[in-house]
């Protein structure tokens, strides 16, 4: 009698570990994790500011570029009215230009310089002959600016440049490049405005924000037909790991 019920209770055992086989309970499937956009990764490059009383405001159509230039030029001689210069050949002025513009080529552009002894600078890269500073976002470092009022003059100004550019006329905030036909801007011209890199933040992706406002003094390259910028807003992406960042 005995061996009968252990042989019936082996048989039960039996059965229900096969019917556990045929239906193994399932675990809940996990949803796979959806890594949502970084919203700062979506936003555009613009430009924004009042002039004449109209705001213009400009996006995505930028052109980007680097900038080298000799700086501290000085007249070394005028021979059939063609200038002849000389400047540090030690150093070099670097800048950065993000021009915006629209479908008839009118717009503005941005220009960020400043001087480095060429210890601080390197090659580009293989294919070019421009330098670049060893610590990019030097440039871009959240601050005051000042506005280059010699730009491709003396080149002895750190600062900003602001350039707009329309079918019949162009304005500008540095002077001409004349040494011996045009005298160096005053910087009265700019005592009211102000250029002001508010932000800096790098994104997950490696790439910089940068954002900034700015109000200032556009004119002939003469300082004459003198225009206000008001209200100026930009904001651009920056990538350190690109030549052009």
């Amino acid at each position: 009698m005995k061996i009968k019920n252990f042989l019936g209770l082996a048989m039960a055992l039996m059965c229900l570990s096969a019917c556990k086989k045929e239906n193994p309970v399932k675990e809940p499937i996990e949803p796979p994790t959806v890594q949502k956009p970084d919203p700062l990764e979506l936003l555009k490059d613009s430009v924004s500011y009042i002039i004449d009383g109209n705001q213009m405001i400009q996006m995505e159509n930028i052109t980007r570029g680097l900038i080298n230039a000799e700086p501290n030029k000085k007249l070394d001689s005028l021979v059939k009215q063609k200038e002849y210069t000389s400047g540090d050949r030690d150093s070099v002025m670097f800048g950065r230009f993000f021009k915006f513009s629209d479908q008839n080529r009118s717009g503005i552009t941005i220009s960020f310089l400043k001087k480095y002894n060429k210890n601080q600078a390197q090659p580009a890269n293989n294919l070019t002959s421009l330098f670049m500073p060893v610590n990019k976002l030097e440039l871009f470092t959240v601050g005051e600016r000042k506005f280059a009022l010699d730009f491709q003059r003396n080149n002895s100004q750190n600062g900003i440049v602001l350039e707009l550019q329309g079918d019949n006329y162009g304005f500008q905030t540095n002077g001409y490049p004349s040494l011996v036909y045009h005298a160096l801007l005053k910087p009265e011209l700019q005592s009211q405005s102000k250029f002001e890199i508010t932000n800096l933040q790098k994104l997950k992706s490696g790439k910089y924000i940068l954002e900034a406002k700015f109000n200032a003094s556009v004119y002939w390259g003469d300082g004459t037909h003198l225009k206000k910028i008001e209200s100026g807003y930009i904001r651009i992406k920056v990538n350190p790991e690109s030549i052009y960042f």
